[in-house]
Parts: structure tokens; sequence; C-alpha cells
């Protein structure tokens, strides 16, 4: 009865320290995780691509706060939070003068801060079923790191996706 006793708390210990796999800590942890899985554009690219017209979307993740103290040029606030919500909302797309994306063809280039809110939002939109779809490698910190470092972003409202 003893040995049963004793097998019977190394398994119930063994599945307890098992089952904590796949379990994240925050988003950077998850973001890191997933980042190999996620086409990632350099900033050299990405103005290669502003440079010559190309047709793609540049959605900013980050909060509206963010984005109206700092943005690149022809992107669209799209806040992670709203992304699930907005992606398919043709009245989000109409108050911007587009078109919703289509899943198999238009590219999508996502960026936030750092890369790691872009990350996740390239991962969502890859499970939704959009094939075309890269994150800025470094965020908006790669493409401006000569940022004014007392520009403070506007008081947020709140939300999500921070």
């Amino acid at each position: 009865m003893k040995i049963s006793i004793h097998y019977f708390i190394k398994f119930a210990l063994l599945l307890l320290i098992t089952s904590c796999t796949g379990t994240y800590e925050d988003g950077k942890e998850l973001a890191n995780d997933v980042r190999s899985s996620i086409i990632q554009i350099s900033v050299s690219d990405l103005n290669k691509k502003i440079e010559n017209g190309e047709d793609f979307l540049l959605l900013d993740v980050r909060q509206p706060s963010e984005y109206h103290t700092n943005n690149i040029p022809g992107s669209i606030l799209f806040p992670r939070g709203l992304l699930e919500v907005n992606i398919n909302n043709e009245d989000f797309w109409a108050s911007q003068y587009l078109y919703p994306p289509l899943k198999d063809s238009t590219e999508i280039v996502i960026y936030c801060k750092s890369g790691m809110r872009g990350i996740l939002a390239a991962k969502t939109l890859l499970e939704l079923g959009y094939k075309n779809v890269k994150n800025l490698d470094g965020g908006y910190d790669a493409f401006n790191p000569n940022q004014d470092p007392n520009a403070k972003p506007k008081a947020s409202s709140g939300g999500c996706g921070g």
C-alpha cells in the first residue's frame, strides 16, 4: 500500500509540473515564442515599399495616444484590442476610404512600438485566415530610432492592447 501511495504522489507531482507547459507569463513571452512563425520585414524593406508606391496596408496596432504622438506616414490606426472586431468591419474601412482587406491577396504590414504587439497581431490575422501578413521588425522604435525622448503619449482613454 505504501508503495502505491508513493507512486501516486510521484505521478501527481510529475503531472503538475508538466501541465504548465504552454502557459505564458505575459505577452512578451508569447510573442517571443511565436516570433519564428511570423514573417518579419525590415525598416529598409518597408521604406523601399513606401518609396516604390507599392500597394499594401500599413497597420499601427498601438493605442491612439501613441499613434498621435508618432506614426509612420500612410499608416492606419488599428489598435490591437480592436483587431478582431474591425478587420472585417466594412463601416470601419469605409471611414478610412478603403475596402476591407482580402484574406488571400492583400499584403498587410503591422507595426507597434517595439514589435511585440505586432507579432501577436500578425499571429491573430494569420489565425483569421489572412495569408500575406508581415510584422515590422523592431516596430516604430526601429523605424525612428531618434525619437524625442521627451515626447510623451497623450493621456489614453483606456482600452485594450497595451
